[in-house]
């Protein structure tokens, strides 16, 4: 049996943290954000810049001062990499996928946020857009979630890990809220992207 990756039940933590973004009568689902691979090339690319005007600087201050340039390579690469690390948490935060019992949410931003919600019964269809690349080496993909009213039309989900198990739990949360309440405005259509199989 294939591995599911959306399947753990979301921590008290997620709740708390989410909680005012959700209405009275809705529930938290899953909490996720930008893929795992992803985010560790964004990690390795910050280790290179800015990175690497810090490593150069360390070089730099050991010549001048005329101390170890091992030292100086050594606090360089500690100042990167941290450097590199606040900034990929900072991208992790910023951008957050949510499901609800009632709609999706895309958060962005961390000290200044943005907001983009759909409800359940407007979707009109999904689009799964996952290359080979991207299937074969990093596990994410974009999902393009339609809708019915909405200005743009659609929201985007990029960088998803595992996109397609992703398209079917939102899929079953659609389905499952469409029965609860009654709406009979049919099956919500999917259009895969390059590679989806399996």
């Amino acid at each position: 049996m294939a591995k599911l990756h959306y399947h753990e039940a979301i921590s008290e933590k997620d709740k708390q943290v989410f909680a005012r973004f959700l209405a009275e009568d809705e529930e938290l689902i899953l909490a996720t954000g930008f893929g795992k691979t992803y985010l560790r090339s964004r990690f390795i690319v910050a280790l290179g810049w800015p990175g690497f005007v810090f490593i150069a600087f360390g070089l730099g201050l050991s010549y001048l001062l005329q101390f170890n340039p091992a030292y100086g390579l050594l606090g360089g690469l500690i100042i990167a990499a941290v450097a590199a690390l606040l900034r990929t948490i900072h991208l992790y935060h910023a951008n957050r996928y949510l499901l609800t019992t009632r709609r999706v949410i895309i958060k962005k931003g961390v000290f200044a946020v943005q907001v983009t919600s759909a409800l359940y019964d407007k979707i009109t269809h999904i689009e799964v857009d996952q290359s080979f690349v991207d299937k074969v080496f990093y596990h994410h993909g974009t999902i393009i979630v339609n809708t019915a009213g909405m200005n743009k039309g659609e929201i985007t989900i990029t960088f998803i890990d595992y996109p397609i198990e992703f398209k079917n739990l939102l899929e079953r949360l659609i389905n499952r809220e469409r029965e609860q309440y009654g709406f009979h405005s049919g099956p919500v259509l999917t259009v895969e992207g390059e590679v989806v199989e399996d």
